[in-house]
């Protein structure tokens, strides 16, 4: 999966998932994305290795429905 920030808007809003950087190996297997709307951090998803971008941005849309719908 791509390293930069991922933008998705769900309902009329844009949000930023960007990768927090590693801090040890623990990390490095299960990657930890910070959430932002409008600079103002929401809070963490956590990403396997294996997953494709494609599976990662639809996951992106459910976590944003779980949490804000």
């Amino acid at each position: 999966m791509r390293e930069g920030p991922r933008f998705t808007t769900w309902r009329g809003d844009q949000y930023r998932f960007e990768r927090l950087a590693d801090r040890g190996d623990l990390v490095h297997r299960n990657p930890v994305w910070a959430v932002s709307r409008h600079r103002e951090f929401i809070g963490t998803m956590s990403c396997a290795d294996e997953e494709t971008t494609k599976e990662f941005d639809v996951r992106c849309l459910l976590w944003l429905t779980a949490l804000l719908a």
